[in-house]
C-alpha cells in the first residue's frame, strides 16, 4: 500500500509564516495605493463640484471682485465667499456660525479658527474651507492671467477631520480667481512643487509662509497620482509618476 503524502505541523507553520511576511511587506503598499486613488478620485469630483458652483454664482452675481467682499481680516468675508457657493453644493454639515470647537470637530481638525476661515461638509465627507485674501481679487500669484487675479482660496478636505491633516496628503488647495478655480502648483504659480510639494521636505513643515504639500493639488488633477509622496517630481521633469 502506498504511503498518503502529508505535510507535518513543522511545513504548516513555515508555509503560514511565509504567507505572513509577504502579506506584511505588500498588504501596506496595496492599502496606500487604494487610499490615494480615491484620494485623487475624491478631489477630483470636489473639483467639479467648486467649478460648477462658481460658473452658477458668477452668472447669478458677476465675478468675485464684483461681489462685494473685503480682505482677509475681516472675518464676515469668510463667511461672505463660503455662503455665495453654498446655495450650489448640497451641504450636508454646514460649519458656519459654529464655535472654533465644535468646528475643529465636525469640519476641519486644522482650520477651524472662525475669525479666518469658514466650512461646511458634504455627503461624501469633504469639508470645503473658504478664506478670501483680497476682495478686489489682486493677488498675484504667477505668471499667468488667472494667477495675477487671485481673490483667495478654497481648500478641500477630503476626510474632513480624520486624519493625516496634512497639506497634499487628504488636503489640497486652489484659488478662487476672478476667471475661475485653479489648483495650486502648475507649472506657472510661484508655489512651485519644487518648494512646496517635495519628497525633500517634512510633510507639512513650513518653509517661509507656506508649508510644504500646498502646491500638489494640480498634480494630483491633471497627473491622477499622488506619487510625489515616494519620489522627487515636477512638471519639468517629464515624468508622470515615479516609474515613467
Amino acid at each position: 500500500m502506498k504511503k498518503k503524502n502529508a505535510f507535518t505541523l513543522a511545513e504548516v507553520l513555515i508555509t503560514l509564516g511565509i504567507i505572513g511576511v509577504v502579506a506584511a511587506l505588500t498588504l501596506p503598499a496595496i492599502v496606500q495605493k487604494n487610499y490615494e486613488k480615491e484620494t485623487v478620485a475624491r478631489v477630483k469630483k470636489a473639483y467639479s463640484i467648486l467649478q460648477q458652483a462658481y460658473l452658477m454664482a458668477s452668472q447669478k452675481d458677476g465675478t468675485p471682485d464684483e461681489w462685494g467682499a473685503t480682505g482677509m481680516y475681516e472675518t464676515s468675508s469668510h463667511i461672505f465667499l463660503a455662503n455665495k457657493f453654498a446655495p450650489y453644493i448640497k451641504i450636508t454639515t454646514n460649519c458656519v456660525g459654529m464655535n472654533n470647537e465644535e468646528v475643529k470637530k465636525i469640519c476641519t481638525a486644522i482650520y477651524f479658527d472662525t475669525t479666518s476661515y469658514a466650512s461646511y461638509k458634504i455627503a461624501d465627507g469633504t469639508t470645503f474651507i473658504f478664506r478670501i485674501w483680497d476682495g478686489q481679487c489682486n493677488g498675484q500669484y504667477g505668471s499667468t492671467k488667472q494667477l495675477k487675479d487671485v481673490c483667495g482660496r478654497i481648500m478641500v478636505d477630503v476626510n474632513a477631520t480624520g486624519k493625516p491633516n496634512i497639506l497634499g496628503k487628504d488636503i489640497f488647495n486652489f484659488y478662487i480667481t476672478k476667471s475661475g478655480i485653479y489648483p495650486t502648483g502648475t507649472e506657472f504659480d510661484r508655489l512651485s512643487m519644487k518648494d512646496y510639494c517635495t519628497k525633500s521636505r517634512e510633510w507639512g513643515g513650513a518653509y517661509n509662509s507656506y508649508y510644504n504639500g500646498v502646491a500638489c493639488a494640480a498634480w494630483v488633477l491633471y497627473k491622477e497620482n499622488m506619487d510625489y509622496l515616494r519620489c522627487e517630481l515636477d512638471w519639468d521633469s517629464g515624468k508622470k509618476s515615479c516609474k515613467k
